[in-house]
């Protein structure tokens, strides 16, 4: 996928690459980058709080990560913290509440 990149602090100008690159998280990047907290794609969702994510896929399942210790994702904190869970789950849904409708 083509793709045009500007980040001064962290990617030098002018360069080009043939290197193949697989980016399945592609649009949550860019919107973090772009200072986004919360965003929908396709039937996902998620929304930032400090170091917090929640996050929910196309299966409905609500998952919570602490990306302070652990950036990858791999350990979801959901029945851990049930409290901040809900607490993100409301948020998101007042968020959702003031983004456009997403198309059918």
């Amino acid at each position: 996928m083509p793709a045009l990149l500007r980040r001064p602090a962290r990617i030098a100008g002018g360069q080009v690459s043939d290197v193949p690159v697989f980016t399945p998280d592609g649009t949550a990047t860019l919107l973090e980058l772009g200072g986004a907290r919360a965003w929908r794609v396709r039937g996902e969702r998620a929304l930032r709080r400090g170091p917090w994510k929640y996050y929910r896929g196309t299966s409905g399942h609500d998952q919570l990560f602490h990306l302070g210790s652990d950036q990858r994702e791999q350990a979801d904190r959901a029945g851990a913290e049930p409290g901040l869970l809900a607490e993100l789950r409301a948020s998101w849904a007042r968020t959702d509440g003031e983004l456009l409708p997403y198309p059918g």
